[in-house]
């Protein structure tokens, strides 16, 4: 029988890939990373996850998804990105301090994990020059990597 069901935790993830293209394209995806627009409907539907604006005074100028990875019990910096207008002036390695740090705050830790794909080689640049370090380890085909503060 056909009928209506309302969106919620369980099924909203099935719900934002319906679509009418026969070849089944995900307008969603970025080509690194899932979109901004994705990761807002995640955390409204699983709270343990956080959408924040990277702004620059007034402007926005990016985006950060991050929440507890139950896996490694220890914060995920999930998604992490710069908006294209301002992209190549060095804001990615300015944000990304604030990023971690606040993170670390709300979470009371020193250790931060992210996970990225081998050949996204700006993102692998970025992360390792600010202290991410592979762990040899993999989720979903993508590197595992940490962060550990020094006390």
């Amino acid at each position: 029988m056909i009928h209506l069901e309302k969106i919620d935790r369980h099924n909203w993830r099935q719900a934002t890939f319906v679509t009418t293209d026969p070849e089944h394209k995900c307008p969603l995806d970025e080509e690194w990373l899932t979109s901004a627009a994705f990761s807002i409907v995640q955390s409204v539907y699983e709270p343990e996850w956080q959408s924040r604006l990277i702004m620059d005074d007034d402007a926005i100028i990016g985006f950060v998804f991050y929440g507890w990875w139950n896996t490694k019990d220890a914060p995920l910096l999930c998604r992490y990105m710069i908006d294209i207008d301002h992209q190549g002036k060095g804001l990615g390695k300015r944000a990304l301090p604030v990023v971690v740090n606040e993170m670390m705050e709300e979470y009371k830790v020193n250790r931060i994990y992210l996970t990225l794909e081998a050949k996204n080689e700006r993102a692998v640049h970025l992360y390792t020059q600010f202290g991410f370090n592979p762990t040899g380890e993999t989720d979903e085909d993508e590197e595992i990597y940490v962060y550990e503060k020094a006390n």
